[in-house]
């Protein structure tokens, strides 16, 4: 696709500096990275305002399973493996990452003076003029040596995940909970509510 930029968020303690964040912007060869998350938005403000298409990945958990059996409540989302969204790391990062991405969706819409439009769907996306949300999933075999570099690597993965894009979804859930739907219809990037039953994306390195 052309004209896509993409962005990534390690999200974690802002006073501890443990979040970090990289960027493949469109007209760029290399990639930008940093460590504040004021950067972040900015860096995603401008790139909406040059019209460019706009994927923003969070490495966090964005939805969670709606199970109906009592003892699978909690349990791994399928694809998860041993790194469960309810397990210790997974359930911070969670609570962490639901504040940091409506932190950045509002900073979006008031640098920009407006609230752009949330989309979930990739097909939808390409069609639009709508930001992607996604959630990155990296590994702890995959992890790199800073949380810039884990940012990195969730970018890395999703450019590799272009050859064929809706069959890289790692995560499969047919009934959920959206997190980021949450969040995107309190930044009013969104009116519809069934965002709360969509599960978005999740690209895993």
């Amino acid at each position: 696709m052309n004209n896509l930029s993409i962005f990534c968020a390690d999200v974690g303690s802002i006073s501890a500096k443990k979040f970090g964040w990289a960027a493949k912007i469109s007209a760029q060869r290399e990639l930008i990275t940093g460590t504040e998350i004021e950067d972040f938005a900015r860096q995603i403000s401008e790139a909406i305002h040059r019209n460019e298409k706009v994927a923003i990945g969070f490495e966090c958990p964005l939805f969670v399973p709606m199970r109906k059996e009592p003892k699978r409540v909690n349990s791994a989302r399928n694809g998860e493996g041993n790194r469960s969204w309810s397990a210790g790391a997974g359930t911070g990062a969670l609570a962490t990452g639901l504040v940091e991405v409506l932190w950045v969706m509002n900073t979006i819409s008031e640098t920009l003076g407006y609230a752009p439009k949330a989309e979930f769907s990739w097909e939808r996306f390409q069609a639009n003029n709508g930001i992607f949300l996604w959630e990155a999933f990296v590994t702890a075999s995959a992890k790199g040596l800073s949380h810039a570099d884990d940012a990195v690597i969730g970018v890395n993965a999703f450019i590799k995940s272009l050859v064929d894009f809706e069959a890289s979804n790692a995560i499969s859930e047919s009934s959920v909970l959206s997190l980021v739907g949450a969040a995107a219809l309190r930044a009013k990037w969104t009116t519809d509510i069934e965002v709360l039953s969509l599960p978005c994306h999740v690209i895993k390195a």
